[in-house]
């Protein structure tokens, strides 16, 4: 109780520096420290912490003040705790587009970008609401409710399980994969939620009541795995989904993409999601919530984490603030170091508040360590976009301050490095497949023959194939040679 009583004070009395004289003075009568110590920071653009005894000694807060204290503190720590949440949903969905980008550079990407899968409408649900593949419409199914059915494709779920094991063991044993799981069978009331949501109610078209995950190395071993399926077990595939694995195709909500792989099994679709190493990685385990939360909470229809906070009022803006001190109060600024994420992301939240709430400077100290901390980091470094999007809040935060002849010499090295990434990138790409020689006859010959760049760009990629498929061969031969003499995989 003591301590909400002090957050309320805390809250009640968090001043606005701005509105102070820039020569602040404690009650003692000395200067507070601007030398970028938190909580004792005064002067623009700062806050100051008022712990004064606002009540008399012996007296006790009824439990009516007490209740409604703490009914505002719990509201207050689920925001913080949301907004949070937002935080990492977007930077987790950049961490998901940043190895998308690193994975397209394994060599048989191109092949596999060529390939079409099986009964794959993409994720567009309404635009084919057939999706391709559903469970059996039995005829008993006329006379039962819709639980009823969800009960009855649960059993079949369940009888289903035993050989999707099977399967998944003998393509785990002999790809050689660690990561590797099975089930739980999907519950009646979650299969009707996302009938609900995704296909207008029709639980016939949830195929994901037998499930199994697989996570492969790489691209070459994605490959592997489906020449596997097909070779072993080719009439019980009903679907192959690598449309969210295709460069011109979205992303799931969140940034996720993988391949999905459909087969029946006792008369009963399952379902093998096969997840990539450098996806999975990212949020393991956690990646489902991940895509339920973006889902959920439509994040990818913005940016920037920090639009979450638009509209909140000031007060609530400062208790957040005290809330995310809370946060942050174990490890302080100065001991921060790049590895310890759960901070970072902490610090990286509250600067959003700070940003949004007028406190600059604040922000300005704090963004300089996560700016540094960024590029230690083995693993992010100076042009990692996480450091970039960083040095751009820092720029707002100094322009917000009048320094901007700093923020100006930040912009120009960002624009002189995205220079320098576009140049290498065309450079690259030129050197690989050859590049058009301009002339005034190249010019003319577009005139005159305005499909003439169409058609090169289709011979280059055909020819991007091309040599990608002699990549995947070469990589076959030395790392999956046993596909030559693959066995049938066992299912019954």
């Amino acid at each position: 109780e003591e301590e909400d009583v002090s957050l309320a004070l805390y809250s009640n009395n968090l001043i606005r520096a701005g509105a102070l004289p820039d020569d602040v003075h404690d009650e003692n009568g000395k200067k507070t420290n601007r030398d970028g110590k938190r909580r004792e920071r005064g002067g623009s653009g700062g806050v100051y912490y008022s712990a004064r005894t606002q009540r008399e000694e012996g007296d006790e807060y009824d439990e009516e003040t007490l209740e409604s204290i703490a009914k505002r503190r719990a509201v207050i720590k689920d925001s913080w705790d949301f907004y949070r949440m937002i935080c990492s949903l977007l930077r987790d969905r950049r961490k998901y587009d940043e190895a998308f980008k690193r994975m397209q550079y394994n060599p048989v990407y191109p092949y596999l970008n060529s390939m079409s899968g099986l009964n794959d409408p993409g994720d567009d649900v309404l635009a084919d609401p057939d999706k391709g593949i559903t469970q059996k419409d039995l005829s008993e199914y006329q006379n039962m409710t819709r639980t009823q059915v969800c009960q009855n494709l649960v059993k079949k779920a369940e009888e289903a399980l035993p050989s999707l094991v099977e399967i998944c063991k003998a393509l785990a044993g002999s790809l050689g994969m660690e990561e590797v799981g099975v089930g739980p069978i999907k519950e009646v009331s979650s299969a009707i939620r996302k009938a609900e949501k995704k296909y207008k109610g029709d639980v016939l078209r949830v195929t994901d009541y037998c499930r199994a995950l697989l996570v492969v190395k790489d691209f070459p071993t994605l490959l592997a795995l489906l020449e596997l399926a097909r070779d072993s077990f080719g009439p019980l595939i009903r679907r192959v989904k690598l449309s969210t694995l295709k460069s011109d195709r979205a992303a799931k909500p969140g940034g996720y993409r993988d391949c999905i792989i459909n087969l029946e099994l006792k008369e009963h679709i399952c379902e093998i999601q096969i997840h990539l190493w450098p996806m999975w990685v990212v949020c393991g385990v956690d990646g489902f919530r991940h895509y339920r939360h973006c889902l959920e909470y439509s994040t990818d229809s913005f940016g920037d984490p920090y639009d979450a906070l638009s509209g909140l009022d000031r007060k609530t803006m400062a208790e957040l603030i005290v809330m995310a001190e809370e946060a942050v109060a174990d490890m302080p600024l100065d001991s921060l170091e790049w590895y310890h994420e759960k901070y970072l992301l902490d610090y990286f939240a509250e600067c959003g508040l700070f940003l949004r709430h007028g406190l600059a400077v604040w922000a300005e100290v704090t963004l300089r360590h996560l700016v540094r901390l960024r590029c230690e980091s083995p693993d992010i470094g100076p042009d990692h976009h996480e450091t970039v999007q960083l040095r751009k809040y820092l720029m707002e935060a100094l322009r917000a301050q009048g320094k901007n002849k700093e923020a100006d010499d930040i912009n120009e090295d960002l624009l002189l490095a995205a220079a320098g990434k576009q140049k290498e990138q065309e450079a690259g790409e030129g050197s690989l497949w050859g590049s058009i020689v301009s002339s005034p006859t190249d010019a003319l010959n577009s005139i005159l023959d305005p499909n003439k760049k169409d058609r090169e760009e289709e011979a280059k990629l055909k020819k991007e194939v091309k040599v990608s498929k002699r990549a995947w061969r070469k990589i076959r031969q030395q790392r999956f040679k046993f596909l030559d003499a693959n066995e049938p995989v066992a299912a019954n």
